[in-house]
């Protein structure tokens, strides 16, 4: 019914159609039952007016039958006056020949003979028989339902009795009746009318209103509220039914948002630099890896790949695969130029299967593989250089050790030249294992960190005991000074003594004759703070981040010694025991003037 209305009549409120769907039916059915009951009342009032005007009919029939010997024929009329008082029927009496011998309506002796065929009534009667008919009369020119019965005198009619009742009464009584019906479905239907709004509000349209307002809250992305109506058993399913559906839809989304905050965590985390792209190309995500490595501040709407990274030979290395006819494998390694650095990157391109035009379409994944490389590089080198130094000191071993014959133990000078040489190289090989030995005690992190207590004073020592005679020989300068006098502290004193002694072994080796070394220590917070400062011969600056790589040695023309060689080691030791300490490490140096190295540790001051 209400998807009819709604057609019939387009209503865009649904409480209104679904009120005026409901009105027209009850309206329909009102007016339906009003029919068909004016019917029923119409016809039971006919038929009690029809039965009422038989026993009238009785009556005067018994009336009349019983006094009819007793009436004077000439003055019958006055018998009729008991009935001229009732004004709704009217009453006739013909003789048996058709003459009128009264009538409560007209003057009998003015009334034509009623024994004609237009009055099949009184024919009937006449034969014995009740007889009946409808007629407008010919003499008062009124409607009427004629009803006839025979008076009997030893047993054959000898005169006719008519009661007739004006055709008019039965539709005023039909009028009545529909009129006072009418009034009382027409209240109804009006109280109908005034109650059906407010008992359709209270047990639908509110429900539904709220039901409404909840469906927007959840289409809305507001899935905590829960505040549903309760009414009819369909709004309460309907109810239940959308609370079951906010339930299992907020339980999806806090499923897709963890799987997506643990995805994000894990991608944020990830080494790897990675872009994804939306089927327009224009970048809509990148992670922690990427904005490091490519310097990226924040992500522009509808950005480009190309303008983000800003790499030609990452840019033409992408394009053709986005252009889906790429011109290289899908993994490829490049040595590419950041910020003027070398890299050495494995790009990797993935398409994806999202049909939307907002989700990624593809993946650019870039793996920083520099230190990778390096670490390769460095571990070459290390084993290039550690035969290298190997090798050279054998061999001289080697050379020297073939000239000696039976002659030379008789040239004195030549053995104790021989013997200086092996003696010198073995004195060399000997420093190399052990600072092989430091350079693997520093970097070695399953060994554990032994705090010990110390102080300046001690350090001082142990330095001055270890490095007098060289610093005799050179005739060098040599001063310790303390920022906090003598308060003590807790280190690792092992790889503390490992850092000062190389440091003072490498500004010893590299400073002449007659200058100065110092080591200053300092605090800072809860750092240690030591500065070597030297007067030797400094490091170019091309050379200073080289200076800590295992094996690298300066250029001995800017010492103008050859003899200053060392492992190579050293610093590398010094570097690799600051790490370890969870310290830095700073280098400032100037060529002819001196370097300062700078050491920042961790410790605990007592």
């Amino acid at each position: 019914m209400i998807p009819l209305i709604t057609i019939l009549f387009p209503i865009r409120n649904f409480f209104a159609s679904f009120l005026f769907g409901n009105l027209l039916l009850i309206g329909t059915i009102f007016v339906t039952g009003l029919l068909v009951i004016s019917y029923e009342i119409n016809q039971h009032t006919t038929y009690l007016t029809e039965r009422f005007q038989e026993q009238l009919l009785d009556t005067v029939q018994n009336d009349f039958q019983t006094s009819w010997s007793h009436i004077e024929r000439q003055r019958i009329e006055q018998y009729f006056q008991h009935y001229s008082e009732e004004p709704k029927f009217r009453l006739t009496v013909i003789d048996i020949e058709g003459r009128v011998l009264g009538d409560t309506e007209f003057p009998a002796d003015k009334m034509e003979p009623h024994q004609t065929l237009e009055r099949p009534e009184i024919i009937a009667a006449m034969e014995g028989k009740r007889g009946k008919d409808i007629r407008s009369s010919t003499t008062t020119h009124v409607k009427y339902r004629y009803l006839a019965a025979p008076i009997f005198e030893e047993g054959k009619p000898i005169a006719v009795v008519r009661v007739a009742l004006p055709v008019a009464i039965f539709h005023e009584n039909r009028q009545a009746v529909f009129g006072r019906m009418f009034k009382g479905f027409a209240l109804m239907f009006l109280a109908v009318m005034i109650l059906s709004p407010l008992l359709l509000r209270w047990l639908w349209y509110k429900p539904l209103q709220i039901l409404n307002q909840a469906a927007r809250r959840i289409a809305d992305g507001d899935l905590e509220s829960s505040t549903f109506p309760v009414g009819p058993p369909e709004i309460t399913q309907i109810s239940q039914s959308l609370e079951t559906m906010r339930r299992t839809v907020s339980g999806q989304l806090d499923t897709i948002n963890r799987q997506r905050e643990g995805l994000q965590t894990i991608l944020h985390h990830l080494p790897d630099a990675i872009f994804a792209m939306n089927r327009s190309a224009e970048v809509i995500y990148f992670n922690e890896a990427a904005k490091r490595l490519f310097r990226i501040e924040s992500l522009p709407e509808r950005s480009l790949l190309q303008g983000l990274i800003r790499n030609a030979a990452i840019v033409d290395w992408y394009l053709p695969h986005l252009a889906g006819t790429p011109a290289h494998s899908t993994i490829e390694r490049k040595e590419v130029n950041l910020f003027g650095r070398k890299h050495f990157l494995e790009l990797e391109f993935v398409a994806t299967k999202n049909a939307s035009p907002e989700d990624a379409a593809c993946l650019l994944i870039i793996s920083d593989l520099t230190e990778h490389v390096r670490a390769h590089k460095m571990k070459t080198d290390f084993v290039a250089n550690a035969s290298h130094e190997l090798r050279t000191p054998l061999a001289a071993i080697h050379a020297a050790l073939d000239n000696v014959t039976d002659d030379v133990f008789e040239d004195k000078e030549m053995l104790e030249k021989i013997i200086q040489i092996v003696n010198r190289h073995v004195s060399r090989l000997d420093a190399l294992i052990e600072d092989l030995l430091d350079l693997h005690g520093s970097e070695d992190e399953t060994i554990p960190a032994r705090l010990e207590k110390t102080n300046v004073a001690e350090q001082q020592h142990w330095i001055k005991e270890l490095f007098r005679k060289r610093i005799d020989e050179k005739n060098l300068v040599f001063s310790v000074e303390s920022g906090f006098g003598d308060q003590s502290f807790q280190v690792d004193n092992k790889r503390l003594e490992m850092i000062l002694q190389n440091l003072m072994d490498n500004a010893i080796k590299f400073t002449p004759s007659g200058g100065q070394i110092s080591l200053h220590f300092k605090r800072e917070e809860t750092f240690l703070v030591i500065e070597c400062r030297d007067t030797g011969f400094g490091i170019a600056v091309e050379e200073q981040q080289r200076v800590f790589e295992r094996f690298y040695q300066g250029d001995s023309s800017r010492t103008g010694d050859g003899r200053l060689r060392g492992t190579g080691l050293g610093l590398a030791i010094v570097k690799h025991a600051v790490e370890r300490l969870q310290g830095s490490i700073s280098l400032e140096s100037r060529l002819a003037q001196g370097s300062v190295f700078t050491v920042h540790v961790p410790v605990e001051f007592v």
